[in-house]
């Protein structure tokens, strides 16, 4: 009777994890920016000190952020054996930089969010604090594209507020300096292929 009672226990456990294994191989995860939808898209093709084209069909405007949204997502079973399941897209602080100075290749492009009024910088659903311990506000963010399927990739913050408390004036050009950027789990060759067969990539 207890050897019953042992199998039985044993199988019930073997078929709860087999239930769970299939459930999360199924179940997606998706570690994407906390962030709203732009005022503007714009594209760099190779080098962000160049012209941009602005993303003007509301059809290729909503698939862009479709793309991105979606370059973070991964099936909870992938995530838990490669140790992501509860990554978060890290804010990395460093000394000021240019973006016009970010190394690119030919297979690259920039993406660019631009907003139209100061976005408070989120650090998944918690406002961040800087080193004052008051809040960020970011006019927009630049992410670079490639065609190949990149582990990390990272989110250049353009800040809306000079360090001396001066607004910056937005423009289309990227040449402000940014403090900080997101280093997230990304890939975003999808997104590159779709702007290639539209063109926005040359």
């Amino acid at each position: 009777m207890a050897k019953r009672v042992t199998a039985i226990v044993s199988l019930s456990i073997i078929g709860v994890l087999i239930l769970a294994t299939i459930i999360m191989s199924v179940v997606p995860v998706n570690h994407k920016i906390n962030l709203k939808t732009p005022n503007d898209i714009n594209i760099y093709n190779g080098s962000t000190s160049e012209t941009p084209i602005k993303i003007d069909d509301g059809g290729a405007f909503n698939k862009v952020i479709e793309y991105v949204n979606n370059s973070t997502k991964e099936n909870a079973l992938t995530a838990l054996f490669n140790g992501t399941l509860f990554n978060n897209p890290e804010i990395v602080t460093q000394s000021a930089n240019s973006l016009t100075s970010i190394s690119s290749n030919s297979s690259s492009a920039f993406v660019v969010f631009r907003y139209t009024n100061p976005q408070v910088l989120m650090d998944g659903n918690k406002e961040y604090k800087d080193e004052d311990g008051k809040r960020y506000y970011y006019q927009g963010l630049c992410f670079e594209v490639s065609s190949s399927a990149e582990e990390y990739t990272k989110v250049y913050i353009i800040p809306y507020y000079k360090s001396n408390g001066d607004k910056y004036e937005p423009t289309n050009n990227v040449s402000l300096q940014y403090h900080r950027y997101y280093n997230l789990k990304a890939n975003l060759s999808n997104l590159y292929s779709y702007l290639s067969e539209l063109n926005y990539i040359v």
